[in-house]
């Protein structure tokens, strides 16, 4: 690596700890005060009950969708009057974004689960935009369990699918007995832990740097500037890359061991 693209990724680096001190003097605050940790806070409450139980708004539904509509507008602008041969740095942008989730797809699923790289790449960047907006001072929809149960859930669905589809009930059915019939009760257990284990993997880790970076704040008050900016690169930015990646690739891998039609 030469000294230019040394010298630009410090420059990177030190632009990124400023920007994020800035964002946590403005959002944040730097007065003291008792350290919690609570969940999702409740906005109002819902004009309709589920089995008795009373219902309310919550920020992580907000935040959720406030990620939904900014996504859904930035991409809207990306795939407006695309040519045939890119013309601006916005399809650029756009083919590139494209490509990385089709070759993702294409290089962990095969060719046959092409069709699965809009939902990757629609989830990947949910969830990390999702984490990335602890940032801005909300509190991440990803650090409620709720939030990353819905798409483990997803995942199950998606599984069971794929059987059925690639090997019909027969062979959807012989895959709890693969490879020895004993193994039936770990197989169907199995169905649920794995999704089960992915969700709270996610949630663990993006509650865990959200809480750390909580103690770090309320542990330094009025000193907190510069050092929680320095730790944000890690626990909010880089975990927040790093576990949507794990996600989505634990997503497709379930998926695409479920395919029946070689049994």
């Amino acid at each position: 690596m030469n000294k230019k693209k040394i010298r630009f990724i410090n420059i990177v680096i030190v632009a990124a700890i400023v920007l994020l001190a800035v964002l946590q003097i403005a959002v944040v605050g730097t007065e003291d005060g008792d350290f919690e940790v609570n969940g999702a806070g409740r906005i109002t409450a819902l004009p309709f009950e589920l089995f008795g139980m009373e219902l309310y708004l919550t920020t992580s539904v907000t935040v959720q969708w406030v990620v939904m509509l900014l996504l859904g507008v930035f991409f809207f602008f990306l795939g407006r009057n695309l040519k045939e041969k890119p013309e601006s740095k916005r399809q650029i942008i756009a083919e590139f974004i494209v490509s990385f989730f089709n070759n993702t797809v294409r290089d962990s699923m095969g060719e046959k689960y092409y069709k699965y790289a809009p939902y990757i790449g629609a989830l990947f960047c949910f969830s990390m935009f999702s984490s990335l907006s602890g940032l801005l001072g909300f509190r991440p929809p990803t650090a409620d369990i709720s939030t990353i149960a819905a798409w483990g859930i997803i995942t199950f669905f998606l599984v069971q699918r794929n059987k059925l589809k690639t090997g019909g009930l027969k062979g959807a059915a012989k895959s709890f007995i693969d490879p020895v019939a004993p193994l039936l009760p770990l197989n169907i257990l199995g169905c649920f832990t794995d999704p089960l284990s992915q969700s709270f993997r996610h949630f663990g880790n993006i509650m865990a740097g959200m809480i750390i970076m909580s103690i770090i704040y309320w542990a330094l008050g009025s000193l907190a500037i510069f050092i929680p900016a320095v730790l944000s690169l890690y626990f909010d930015i880089f975990g927040s890359v790093i576990q949507a990646f794990i996600f989505v690739t634990l997503t497709m891998s379930y998926v695409s061991m479920a395919d029946c039609s070689s049994d």
